[in-house]
């Protein structure tokens, strides 16, 4: 029998899992799942992608709110009844959302573990972010409410690495035992305890899995680069499933996981089929704001561009959207997918950088 086998929740964005033995499942995802998020002094989205440390950042759930711990850090209580009452305009990916300041102490505390200016929001009753093309409500969880991960996908992962890796590398909310490996790639729609939920899309994964949530570093390009030898489809790796509940109800650990409808699997690849043997360093300029760093000539753009700080607004990440479009003004760039530009996008230079790999220095901007 399938079944789920746990459930967490990260009641801050990137901050450290709670498990639990069951939970509420909520329009915008599992009660308390992502309700907090810190922002920039821009009111852009702070992460793990950029911020590891977060993943250092323990949390204890209560009836009025939050404790939080960190190394080397006091113990910070965050009562809901002392929040503001006012709400800061907050950018997360492409989203444009107002969100909930929740107090000045909160911010102190976070700007001294995080070394920079930073608020912390929340995301409230009239805080309001649809899932792209959805009419669906989600909380600050990057594109959709819930994500699952099929315990025998990270076994046979796992029998490809040298040093296994936890689940926890990959952030779910609802781990299962399938039937076997990749089996929930062939998910439409399933039914858990009260809940029946939609099968919307993989999850594209990038650099954040090769954070190790138990020490927040980063000691090499794993698992993403062994999931890239087999999980590469259309300029994205792949890795789990995102979910759309489609109504409320409880789950737990232990019930079953019923299939209700089915779809035709993706055929993954290996991403050195699409790209270069050879690694090469070579340098990225973005034009907007004047920042040079060094790249590659092995990850997608848009993954660059976010390890430096760069967020481009994206969606899909399989270049059908064309958010994520820049103008190339100098260089070239191996273009994987460009179905969402236009004959006269792409006549003018523009290249989609979630489905595109830098093959020499570049000069990029958005409009």
């Amino acid at each position: 029998m399938q079944s789920l086998n746990a459930i967490y929740i990260y009641p801050i964005k990137s901050a450290n899992a709670i498990r639990l033995t069951l939970s509420n499942v909520e329009e915008k995802g599992l009660q308390f799942d992502r309700r907090y998020m810190l922002i920039n002094e821009e009111g852009k989205f702070i992460t793990g992608r950029t911020n590891p440390e977060l993943t250092q950042i323990s949390v204890e759930l209560l009836s009025t709110g939050l404790v939080i711990r960190a190394p080397k850090m006091k113990k910070l209580t965050i009562l809901r009844d002392n929040f503001s009452r006012y709400s800061i305009a907050s950018i997360l990916w492409s989203s444009a959302i107002d969100a909930q300041h929740c107090h000045v102490e909160c911010d102190a505390w976070f700007c001294s573990f995080l070394n920079q200016k930073c608020q912390l929001v929340h995301c409230d009753e009239s805080t309001i972010r649809f899932v792209e093309n959805k009419n669906t409500q989600v909380s600050f969880a990057d594109g959709y409410p819930l994500l699952l991960i099929n315990q025998r996908s990270i076994d046979q992962l796992n029998s490809r690495l040298k040093i296994p890796v936890s689940v926890l590398r990959f952030r779910p909310n609802i781990v299962i035992n399938g039937d076997y490996p990749f089996v929930e790639d062939s998910w439409q729609k399933i039914k858990i305890g009260e809940v029946e939920f939609e099968v919307s899309k993989p999850c594209s994964r990038c650099s954040f899995i090769n954070v190790d949530p138990k020490t927040g570093l980063v000691l090499n390009n794993e698992p993403l680069q062994t999931l890239a030898k087999f999980r590469f489809y259309e300029g994205n790796v792949d890795f789990g499933q995102n979910l759309i509940a489609l109504n409320s109800g409880v789950i737990k650990e232990g019930d079953e996981i019923q299939v209700l409808e089915t779809k035709g699997s993706i055929y993954y690849g290996n991403i050195d089929d699409y790209q270069d043997n050879k690694e090469n360093i070579l340098q990225i300029k973005y034009q907007n704001s004047n920042v040079q760093f060094s790249g590659n000539n092995q990850q997608l753009l848009l993954d660059q561009l976010a390890k430096a700080a760069i967020y481009l607004p994206f969606s899909c990440r399989r270049g059908l959207c064309g958010y994520c479009k820049v103008k190339l003004i100098a260089g070239s760039v191996k273009i994987l997918k460009d179905e969402a530009l236009t004959d006269a996008q792409k006549t003018a230079g523009y290249i989609l950088a979630c489905s595109c790999i830098p093959s020499a220095d570049i000069t990029i901007c958005e409009d």
